[in-house]
């Protein structure tokens, strides 16, 4: 039979991750083997500083491999007790809940995801193949295996795959009703995908 085209869906939150995602979805179209891409972006403006972007340039091409694959760790933290996974808008959320977790003592890493879509495949390859590595170790280290709390504007099932990859806990915030109106912070709060939560 014919093969179907594949398709990788992206949801960064940050300016460079689109450059870089988009750029490299661009360059897969109408090529053997290559595949079309869907985008979830968001009008909500973000402080693009939050990213940290590398300058060195050899940290920088690494974190473009990382959004590339899927994602990169934004925030590592000695002794980390909880893995904060957020993806797409509601970073700056889980940037500060990683932080006011910090301030607490308990200490929070804190992971950037640029493609579910990515993650759930490296996932499959490793459960297939039996490989170790890659993405999947650089995100959520073996030898460091922490219960995890994802969060995206989403439904939160979308990241809820993401605790099998060390066997650990996993919260899953996001959206499970639709149709409510309100300022940003009141709609946030009533998802349940705001700082405090």
């Amino acid at each position: 039979g014919l093969e179907q085209p594949g398709v990788c869906a992206y949801e960064p939150a940050f300016n460079q991750d689109f450059e870089w995602s988009f750029l490299h979805a661009l360059s897969q179209i109408g090529r053997a083997g290559g595949e079309s891409a869907y985008f979830r972006l968001s009008t909500r403006p973000l402080d693009q500083s939050l990213a940290q972007v590398p300058k060195d340039p050899e940290a920088r091409e690494r974190r473009r491999g990382q959004v590339l694959a899927g994602g990169y760790r934004l925030r590592d933290a000695e002794g980390a007790k909880v893995t904060i996974v957020a993806m797409g808008a509601v970073a700056p959320e889980a940037i500060a809940a990683a932080a006011q977790l910090g301030e607490r003592g308990v200490p929070a890493r804190l992971v950037c995801v640029t493609s579910a879509d990515r993650l759930y495949r490296a996932l499959r390859t490793r459960d297939v193949q039996g490989s170790e590595g890659g993405i999947l170790d650089e995100l959520f280290p073996p030898d460091e295996p922490t219960p995890l709390v994802t969060v995206l504007d989403g439904h939160p099932h979308t990241l809820a795959f993401l605790g099998a990859v060390r066997a650990v806990p996993v919260a899953s915030l996001g959206v499970t009703e639709f149709g409510q109106s309100g300022d940003l912070d009141a709609i946030q709060r009533h998802h349940g995908i705001d700082t405090d939560s």
